[in-house]
């Protein structure tokens, strides 16, 4: 009779895991919300690394940083920050906090410091910060819905909009630095996508004159080829090709489920992890798109704010209302099993003299090699550590080998 009513339990246990999938692959996600946790508000607008123990969040209700475990929060009332809407961050090679508010400009923290920049007393043309880069020169730039700031050492302002510029639009959405050659490539809204190579050459890319699908661009990021990814919000996922095209990958040209993207980061194979607006996050495998949403994952919103991934390779997930998620793909089923999801992480990154790295099984040896595979440096993989110092500075591939013939490649940045 008992074992009976142990195999009428298992038998309901795996129904019920096959009913509901989120709860089979739940283990694989960690949630944070103002009623699990100490955090300030369950709107998340960006999310920040400032090295591999210390995340910063940016939400509708202040500043928070998540150390070990443990919230740290930071508002109006028990900071100097100058405003608790936030919409944007970045940190510099020095470790000073920039954050872009809503209403109030733009405030830097240097762990002692509290500095506000707003329209009141600087040259910044409007005091919403939409997005934020930190470039190789350590030179800040900011997008604001007024226009494009650039500043140096905090003394030089230097605006760019669509009066003083070829640009279409002053409203700037996104960014982002190409840590080889230090060119910026900015999206806008309305205005399609502006190129800027050595901070002086101007190129607009927008329906008129490219084939790109939408003038609007709300995230960007750009894969080791050079191809740049493009998150829009009426016309899907669009790419410009390194060498010459665009792709637009939307609900007429592939499975995507919905054409309102919000944001998006690729991953260590150069996958890209995307938000939308209705449809929760999406994850395109090849050329396949997976979604998770409220029906088959722990996400208890659809609207997705903000999307990145750290070091180890876990997504950390912004929603609109439901807080933070953070997703291990390793725990995932239906994403091909590559070793790019092995916890594994390198550090720190950019390296100068030696890189580090963590991973959760013994390996063989690694392999530093260029973006061309051609194989630079190899060592046993018993120190977790081996000496950058040689290699010129640029961006590397390291590819970790494990006793199973497997192996897990990562990217990395030689100062």
């Amino acid at each position: 009779m008992k074992n009976a009513f142990i195999q009428l339990l298992l038998c309901f246990i795996i129904l019920t895991s096959l009913a509901n999938p989120s709860q089979g692959q739940s283990i694989a996600w960690t949630e944070y919300n103002t009623i699990n946790s100490s955090f300030p508000d369950n709107s998340i607008r960006c999310i920040t690394y400032e090295n591999d123990s210390t995340v910063w969040i940016g939400t509708d209700f202040g500043l928070a940083k998540l150390v070990n475990g443990q919230w740290t929060n930071y508002n109006t009332s028990n900071s100097g920050l100058a405003s608790n809407s936030i919409r944007s961050m970045a940190i510099d090679k020095f470790g000073v906090k920039w954050i872009g508010t809503f209403t109030n400009g733009l405030c830097s923290y240097n762990d002692t410091v509290w500095t506000n920049i707003n329209t009141f007393n600087s040259p910044l043309p409007d005091d919403f910060i939409r997005s934020l880069a930190i470039d190789t020169n350590n030179v800040i730039w900011v997008g604001t819905t007024g226009g494009l700031v650039r500043i140096d050492s905090l003394v030089t302002f230097t605006i760019y909009d669509q009066f003083n510029s070829i640009m279409n639009s002053s409203n700037i959405a996104s960014m982002y630095v190409d840590p080889l050659t230090n060119n910026k490539w900015v999206g806008t809204v309305n205005g399609g996508l502006i190129l800027i190579d050595k901070d002086t050459n101007f190129t607009e890319f927008y329906t008129g004159n490219s084939g790109i699908s939408d003038n609007t661009l709300l995230g960007l990021d750009m894969d080791v080829s050079g191809n740049v990814f493009m998150a829009s919000p009426a016309n899907g996922l669009l790419v410009k090709l390194s060498g010459f095209g665009w792709v637009t990958y939307n609900l007429a040209s592939s499975n995507i489920p919905t054409a309102s993207l919000t944001c998006l980061k690729l991953d260590d194979i150069d996958q890209p992890w995307i938000g939308t607006a209705d449809k929760g996050v999406l994850y395109k495998n090849g050329s396949n798109f997976i979604v998770y949403d409220t029906a088959n994952s722990p996400l208890t919103d659809v609207v997705i704010q903000c999307v990145n991934i750290d070091d180890s390779g876990k997504v950390w997930i912004g929603t609109q209302t439901g807080g933070l998620f953070v997703l291990d793909p390793s725990l995932l089923t239906g994403i091909s099993s590559t070793g790019s999801f092995t916890n594994v992480s390198v550090y720190p990154n950019p390296a100068n003299e030696v890189l580090f790295y963590n991973s959760p099984f013994p390996t063989v040896s690694c392999e530093i090699t260029d973006l061309s595979g051609r194989l630079l440096l190899s060592e046993s993989g018993t120190s977790n550590q081996i000496e950058v110092h040689a290699l010129s500075t640029g961006l590397y591939q390291i590819r970790f080998i494990y006793e199973d013939g497997n192996s897990v490649t990562r990217k990395f940045l030689k100062q």
